[in-house]
């Protein structure tokens, strides 16, 4: 094992003292040459111009644009019945190009049209479901 000995301040090694920069030479200005100054320049300020927008292309008069229900139709069509589901994608993609338009009462009716088709989607694929699981368990009980 190794014995550590405390240092003491005889024992600790010399400083070093910093030494000055040597001297610099000068050199005098060049004739010809402007002087040493320069005239300060006076520059235009840029002016700033702050313009507030709105909502981009929808009047503010008629508050936020319809439901298009586009998600909701997307899921229907590929997590459910995807025959209806694909009718509820087809509308809601009328609706966004309705409102795109301008078109809001076109878009407003296209989107409950889209959602109705959903739903109809969802509704289907679980009666579907049952009417097959059902069908499944008298075959497989009665072993028919």
């Amino acid at each position: 094992m190794v014995d550590y000995v405390k240092l003491k301040e005889e024992d600790e090694p010399p400083s070093y003292e910093q030494e000055a920069d040597p001297p610099q030479q000068v050199y005098p200005p060049v004739q010809g040459q402007p002087g040493q100054g320069y005239v300060h320049q006076q520059y235009p300020q840029p002016q700033v111009v702050v313009v507030q927008q709105g909502y981009q292309g929808f009047p503010p008069s008629q508050g936020f644009p319809p439901q298009t229900h586009t998600t909701l139709a997307w899921i229907a069509c590929l997590c459910f019945f995807w025959p209806v589901g694909l009718v509820a994608v087809v509308k809601a993609h009328e609706a966004e190009q309705c409102v795109g338009r301008g078109d809001y009462e076109g878009g407003k009716r296209s989107g409950e049209a889209a959602n109705k088709w959903a739903i109809a989607a969802i509704i289907t694929q679980l009666v579907l479901g049952v009417v097959v699981g059902i069908i499944y368990f008298t075959i497989g009980f009665f072993g028919l």
